[in-house]
């Protein structure tokens, strides 16, 4: 999924193959105002993939080796696809484990609200 940002009419990708996925996976951003949102990605050599049906399609290929050869990162593109979302609850979870000061203990929001191991918010 495209997201527009900022003022200008740069868009960032989010969801599955987003650009937060790319950079956790260690890929790094290139500036490139011919690419998609103004940056590609890239990792040992291969370019992250967003899109596989339109970035055929905008390069006029068909299969994926045409991608392979042009350094797309066509394997992490469908292991990527093919991994479960993560739930809401597990994103909850996650985030958690990212603030928690003592495990187990709730974690203050802000409003007298707590975030809890099990991710729920009370």
């Amino acid at each position: 999924m495209k997201q527009h940002i900022g003022g200008d009419m740069s868009y960032k990708y989010v969801g599955k193959h987003g650009c937060d996925v790319a950079l956790r996976m260690g890929y790094k951003e290139c500036p490139d105002e011919n690419a998609y949102g103004d940056a590609y990605y890239i990792k040992d050599g291969l370019k992250w993939i967003f899109n596989i049906t339109g970035l055929k399609k905008r390069l006029g290929v068909y299969s994926d080796d045409d991608l392979r050869k042009q350094n797309y990162d066509v394997d992490t593109y469908y292991r990527v696809e093919n991994q479960p979302e993560e739930s809401a609850d597990d994103e909850m979870q996650s985030l958690y484990h990212n603030l928690a000061v003592e495990e187990g203990e709730p974690v203050y929001l802000e409003g007298g609200m707590y975030l809890y191991p099990d991710g729920s918010i009370r």
